[in-house]
Order: structure tokens, then C-alpha cells, then sequence
């Protein structure tokens, strides 16, 4: 069977509220299959991009936030693969922190059913995938103790 490696480039939109903090989750349509999935968003590089550059303008194109401020370290990654229509894709999905100050969603209605803030805990329940479950374990320890 053919292969491939493909990266994605994402944020984890935050703010705080109150003494807590919240993530954003983005209900994705998925572009493989005939489903749909809670994620953060994410994309593909187009250009020159740089990660960063590439995780804040899908941010923006899917959900309308801009990050105030994205924290070049740490990066969470996730690695896995699938099969799509015959080729063994090995998935590289690398995440920023990106904290949001007082604004508004505005979702692309072509990749995005629903959105919305969530607790760090009501994050954990609603993701889909059990491997980004784990991912933002690490995300929230890390988000649960940040101070910026």
C-alpha cells in the first residue's frame, strides 16, 4: 500500500474566565468520510507558511478569533494514520496556545456544524479521539497552571 506524510498546523483557543479557563471546540465536518468530529481547529500550510502562521490563519478562517497572543512553546502534537482511498496517510497535527480576549465566534458554515467554549473538564468529555483526549491532557495540565 502507498504512503504519505501529511503535518496540520493548530490552535488551542483559551480565555479566561474568572480564576478558570476555557478552550474552544470547533464541531468539524470531516472531509474523509461521511462524519463529523469535536477538535480544535487545524490546517494545512498554503505558501510559505510558517506553523504558526498556518495555525493562526485557520483559526481565523474557521472560527473567526484571533489569537491576542500564541505561545511558541510548548507545541502538542498528535501522530497517527488512516487509509484514504488506498494510501496509508501518517498525520503529524501540531498545536500552539492561543489566548483570546473578548470576541466573538463568526464559523465558516462550509467546515464547521457548531462551536463553542468549554471547561477544561467539559473539553476533555466532549473531544472526540481518543488520542487528542490525550494530547490535551497535557494541554490542559499546562493551560490549568499558565500565566499569561
Amino acid at each position: 500500500m502507498k504512503s504519505k506524510t501529511d503535518a496540520s498546523y493548530g490552535i488551542i483557543p483559551i480565555r479566561r474566565v474568572g480564576e478558570t479557563w476555557e478552550v474552544f471546540l470547533i464541531h468539524q465536518f470531516s472531509r474523509i468520510g461521511n462524519n463529523s468530529y469535536w477538535v480544535f481547529p487545524k490546517g494545512h500550510p498554503e505558501g510559505e507558511e510558517t506553523p504558526k502562521q498556518t495555525a493562526a490563519r485557520e483559526l481565523k478562517e474557521e472560527t473567526g478569533l484571533v489569537a491576542d497572543k500564541t505561545e511558541s512553546e510548548p507545541v502538542f502534537k498528535l501522530e497517527y494514520s488512516f487509509v484514504f482511498d488506498g494510501v496509508r496517510i501518517n498525520k503529524t497535527v501540531e498545536f500552539f496556545i492561543g489566548v483570546i480576549f473578548g470576541q466573538e465566534a463568526v464559523l465558516d458554515p462550509e467546515e464547521v456544524k457548531e462551536a463553542g467554549w468549554y471547561s477544561l473538564e467539559g473539553a476533555s468529555e466532549r473531544l472526540d479521539y481518543k488520542d487528542t483526549k490525550q494530547m490535551f491532557g497535557q494541554a490542559r495540565y499546562f493551560i490549568e497552571n499558565y500565566q499569561g
